[in-house]
């Protein structure tokens, strides 16, 4: 109690001559000047701010205000449910509080202090969690340490961590929840997605059928000069009848000269029944002018063609129109296309504190 006393004292009088406190010192240079007491180690040397929990660290949340900024505690054990002040006391440390909210310290390149707070990201080429920093591979919320696990809940992240493995960062727009995922690593080009173009190819194929059908062709055939056609067939019966002479009783008997003068006329002076009654005596009764029609067959020349030579009747200038659609082939194979940068391959790391 007596050392306490003359340290007090001795700040207290160093404070009234010189305006600053020097502890161990008769001299200080600022306003606070702690020089160790021994340097060769025979006592334990340092400053040792006030140590609460991270819950009394909570309590006391009514009485920080941005004029506090500054102030250092040391949190022996994490805050169970954060409050928007102690959303960053997730382990045992040192921490300072900025105005707004409690920060931990943490030791940065040798040369200053840096700090970390809960959610921050990092990338890094570390395989495993480290130093509070938790690898962002999906995994359950639960399996985490208390603190982390709090930490995690706080950040909107009850269940699950979200998963970065081959994706990138993306600033968030006024719609999307943070730590939502999105986007592919893969482009499948649509028809909306190609220009305006016109592709050259190829048509083929058949015309639909017409069904069956004639075509009418007019034309004037080769003449073949003078000739005759001949027609082999048989008459149509007339069923039995005779033909009668018109007056006389002589028959014609070709080739003899009984009753006719050896001239084949006929005579009066023959037997109508001299030769059985064949014959005709006579001349037949005039018909005039007539014609006779023959009804039959005619006779198969064989297997045979005809040839045609003609012009065909000329249509003029003129155009055909075909309509359809056509089937251009683009000759692609539907490969998706892939999405990545150029990279460097690291992993993603969340905050959660120690």
């Amino acid at each position: 109690m007596r050392t306490t006393l003359t340290v007090v004292m001795a700040s207290v009088l160093s404070n009234l001559a010189y305006s600053q406190v020097g502890i161990n010192t008769a001299d200080p240079i600022t306003s606070l000047d702690v020089v160790a007491k021994t340097n060769d180690g025979s006592s334990a040397e340092g400053i040792l701010p006030p140590r609460l929990t991270g819950d009394q660290i909570k309590a006391g949340d009514n009485q920080y205000f941005p004029q506090h900024a500054g102030v250092i505690v040391y949190a022996t054990a994490p805050v169970g449910v954060p409050s928007t002040k102690t959303i960053n006391i997730t382990s045992v440390g040192l921490y300072y509080f900025d105005g707004a909210v409690w920060v931990k310290m943490m030791q940065g390149d040798g040369r200053n202090f840096s700090t970390q707070a809960a959610g921050d990201i990092k990338h890094s080429i570390q395989p495993i969690d480290h130093n509070g920093w938790y690898l962002l591979d999906g995994r359950d919320v639960s399996t985490l340490p208390a603190g982390a696990m709090n930490a995690a809940v706080s950040l909107g992240f009850p269940s699950k961590l979200p998963n970065a493995a081959d994706r990138v960062l993306k600033t968030k727009n006024n719609v999307e929840i943070l730590g939502s995922v999105g986007g592919s690593n893969t482009l499948q080009i649509e028809k909306e997605n190609l220009p305006s173009v016109n592709f050259t190819g190829t048509i083929s194929g058949n015309t639909n059928a017409a069904g069956v059908h004639t075509h009418t062709m007019s034309g004037t055939a080769i003449s073949a000069g003078a000739h005759t056609h001949s027609v082999s067939g048989t008459a149509a019966s007339a069923g039995a009848h005779a033909h009668g002479p018109t007056s006389g009783g002589g028959f014609l008997l070709g080739g003899t000269n009984a009753g006719n003068n050896g001239t084949g006329n006929y005579q009066g002076n023959g037997s109508p029944g001299a030769w059985g009654n064949v014959g005709i005596g006579g001349t037949t009764a005039n018909a005039g002018a007539h014609t006779h029609s023959v009804t039959g067959t005619g006779a198969n020349a064989g297997a045979h063609t005809h040839n045609l030579d003609v012009d065909a009747a000329n249509a003029g200038n003129h155009t055909h129109t075909v309509t359809g659609t056509a089937t251009v082939s683009s000759g692609g194979t539907g490969e998706a296309l892939d999405n990545k940068s150029a990279y460097l391959v690291v992993n993603t790391f969340i905050y959660l504190g120690e």
